[in-house]
């Protein structure tokens, strides 16, 4: 009976298995063994597993060595992935500990500033991709990890896979039937924190059903999971995240979905359906002062959490997604794959306060009013909102792979063409200013007014590209590939926020404002975008690799366009997209129970996006570069010992006015390290103790005091250990959790560097988590 596998050939595939390519013989009999293979403890330093991301079939070249990659890559499998998620742990924490390269979890709902190598990344979902033009920073919650099969992560720029992967990419794999017969799986976990106040619990339930026939198979997961409130290393409760929104108190519904048929020996399809929904209902709200003091007089805020909030619709995230693959892998001698997939992504925001007040004083001092009366006179405008957006995506994938041979050297050509549609629009809600303040900011209700959060886009993506991957010699292997990219959007006519807002506080004023329009408008840029690389086998043992390849992103042309004023011109020379050059040095090896990655990057782009002081956006041609080192380690102590860690430095600058500063936190994570010590019992059994270490750096904070548009915040270090562990049971295992063991008080990154003093808000003290699965 052959095992089941979801084998969509999508484009990051080809990333991996085009740069993987070389000549490794799998027969028949091992073909299907390694078709579900899994990655063992340590994923970043497995130097010769097998990872398999596509259909292992006879005499195809999809099953390949990770070592042979010229480029950094990291396949984490399902047990990585689980033994860290007990408790209520995210995807952004679990990955953040376990990818060396990728920033610190920001311990809110959003993944806003969590970037590789100082460029945003492009996260997928069985190759659907998650980030567009468009994106709302919750690309990490769109799953639960318990239905997650494995991750597959490509640091750097990639040109294969086009737009949007300037950084890196992360497919976040679903699970898929295996085996023969019904399968199944319970899942069962609470959570708590330090003193277990009864607002911290929560729990979480899981099923799983999976078939796997001769043809035919399939999975369905379905996971709930209810979160409590977040205390500090005090005890006391943490604040609501106003800005990109938190998941305390908060329920949420995760459902995947698989179903494959072989429909010969050489065609398969498969169909894959996510749904994810969460929303919080929470009683409590942020302290904003007396009399609204941190919101209109710039008091500190307290950072308390303040019972008696009363919000209207709380913030909420819904995610659906569809992916339908059919694979044939005989058509004239080549592997074909075609894939087409939607997504539907809605999310809603914690309300917010915004402050009109400098547009409203512009206006009356253009109007020939004194600048102390137009001071007074635009004191109140100010207003509540709650933004709400949607984001669809809908696309199509071809790609096709075909081993030839030149001048007697095998070949693996990887060609293909996509095409996809993206359409966004955002909306404020007003929220009923009088009760917002009589209640100093407890109690949030809609008014019936709505404004525009940007134009309505819609972004179109066409992209075809051809690689070849050679080996050489039985030691060095190349690979080279170019890639026609076009984007070309369309925004409608729509009338700015502040217009909005403008005309609506002057309306019955001596002050005639009329609020005025941006026309709709079209982009149409394209690029040509190339990569190189090798690897050279130096001995048995040790490898080295070199590797340069393009990427190219675009700026979030509906939020850019948010704040811009009336007549502002929607056109290609406005809104313009970046290339980056990113490049590669590296050496791996293994000496024995010893195995090691170091790496070497360096990235550069010649423009950057910069809002202007009159609320425009402009790309202006300002260089930038990124460099830093990333480097893994593991030690098989005994049989039963092992030890290991990583480290990851980032540093990089910008221009202006022809001197070098250095690019904030918000773009750069500080230096991160992990370091791990685990002990396996001879039963099956085992405990792990953890770590992760930030460094400190004000080194932008003091460089941009020469910049007035900068924003950077100095970053305190700090480091944080977890005990976690798995015991097997007579039925079933149990999983636990102690994180944050010494109940360290710090802030994370995002919480130390973005937005305002309203987000310096403490991370989560000790907390405890225990689960109990049973596989069936």
């Amino acid at each position: 009976m052959k095992s089941h596998h979801q084998v969509a050939l999508s484009l990051l595939t080809l990333c991996i298995s085009q740069q993987l390519y070389a000549q490794t013989d799998v027969d028949a009999s091992t073909a299907d063994s390694v078709e579900n293979a899994v990655i063992s403890d340590m994923p970043s330093t497995t130097l010769d597993t097998i990872t398999v991301t596509a259909r292992a079939k006879t005499g195809t070249a999809l099953a390949q060595k990770i070592s042979e990659m010229p480029a950094v890559t990291q396949v984490i499998g399902e047990e990585d992935i689980q033994a860290q998620a007990t408790g209520n742990r995210t995807t952004g924490d679990i990955l953040a500990q376990l990818i060396p390269s990728l920033g610190a979890s920001s311990g809110s709902t959003s993944n806003y500033g969590t970037t590789m190598r100082g460029r945003p990344v492009q996260y997928l979902l069985n190759g659907v991709p998650l980030s567009g033009s468009r994106s709302l920073s919750r690309e990490l919650n769109s799953i639960d990890p318990a239905q997650l099969e494995r991750v597959e992560v490509l640091s750097g720029a990639t040109s294969i896979y086009g737009s949007g992967a300037a950084g890196g990419l992360i497919n976040l794999v679903t699970k898929s039937a295996a085996g023969a017969g019904f399968t199944g799986q319970t899942r069962l976990g609470i959570d708590g924190s330090r003193e277990f106040e009864s607002d911290s619990l929560g729990y979480h339930v899981g099923q799983s059903l999976g078939y796997g026939g001769e043809r035919v198979y399939g999975r369905l997961d379905v996971d709930y999971a209810s979160k409590g409130g977040k205390f500090d290393s005090h005890g006391d409760r943490i604040s609501p995240d106003v800005n990109q929104t938190d998941q305390q108190d908060t329920e949420s519904l995760s459902v995947n979905a698989n179903l494959g048929m072989d429909i010969d020996d050489s065609q398969s399809v498969n169909l894959a359906v996510t749904y994810y929904n969460d929303e919080q209902d929470t009683d409590y709200g942020p302290d904003y002062g007396n009399n609204l003091g941190v919101l209109l007089l710039g008091t500190p805020p307290s950072l308390k959490a303040i019972d008696g909030a009363h919000i209207e619709k709380q913030p909420s995230t819904t995610k659906k997604s569809v992916n339908l693959n059919y694979n044939n892998d005989d058509v004239f001698g080549s592997n074909l794959s075609v894939t087409g997939y939607y997504r539907d992504e809605q999310g809603r925001f914690y309300p917010s306060a915004k402050d009109g007040r400098k547009q409203a004083r512009e206006v009356l001092l253009e109007s020939g009013v004194d600048k102390d009366t137009a001071k007074e006179l635009a004191a109140d405008a100010t207003y509540v909102m709650q933004s709400e957006a949607d984001i669809e995506v809908m696309g199509l994938r071809a790609a096709m792979q075909t081993e030839t041979e030149l001048a007697d050297k095998p070949v693996l050509l990887s060609y293909g063409a996509d095409f996809e549609r993206e359409n966004s629009e955002q909306t404020y809600h007003g929220q009923d200013y009088t009760q917002f303040e009589d209640s100093n900011g407890l109690v949030s209700k809609a008014n019936d007014m709505t404004y525009n959060g940007g134009p309505d886009t819609t972004i179109d993506k066409i992209g075809a590209f051809v690689n070849s991957d050679i080996d050489i010699t039985d030691k060095w292997h190349a690979s080279a590939g170019v890639r026609y990219q076009k984007l070309k959007s369309k925004t409608d006519t729509f009338t700015p926020f502040y217009e909005q807002l403008l005309q609506e506080y002057f309306d019955g004023s001596s002050t005639d404002y009329q609020a005025g329009d941006v026309a709709k408008g079209k982009t149409d840029h394209d690029k040509t975008l190339f990569n190189l690389g090798s690897s050279y086998q130096l001995t048995p043992n040790d490898q080295i690799f070199a590797n340069f390849s393009q990427g190219f992103t675009t700026a979030d042309i509906q939020r850019a366009l948010r704040d811009v004023r009336a007549g502002f011109v929607v056109n290609s020379d406005n809104v313009q997209p970046i290339a980056i050059n990113n490049y590669d040095l590296g050496w791996q090896g293994k000496r024995g129970d010893t195995s090691a990655r170091v790496t070497g990057f360096y990235n550069t782009s010649d423009k950057t996006v910069r809002f202007t002081n009159d609320y425009t956006v402009e790309v202006v041609d300002t260089d930038e570069r990124v460099y830093g080192v990333e480097g893994s380690l593991t030690q098989d102590i005994s049989d039963n010992w092992q030890v290991g860690g990583s480290v990851a430095y980032t540093r990089g600058q910008y221009k202006k006015d022809g001197d070098w500063l250095e690019l904030d936190a918000v773009r750069l994570t500080p230096l991160k390290g992990t370091a791990f010590a685990q002990y396996n019992f001879d039963e099956g059994s085992n405990i792990r103790l953890q770590a992760l270490a930030i460094g400190g750096d004000d080194r932008a904070f003091k460089d941009q005091q020469n910049d007035p548009d900068a924003s950077a915040q100095p970053v305190t270090g700090y480091m944080t250990l977890d005990v976690l562990g798995q015991v097997k049971m007579p039925v079933g295992r149990v999983g636990y959790g102690v994180y944050n063991v010494l109940n360290k008080d710090y802030q994370t990154v995002y919480h130390q560097t973005t937005f305002g003093d309203l987000n310096r808000l403490p991370a989560t003290g000790t907390t405890y988590g225990l689960s109990y699965t049973v596989d069936y």
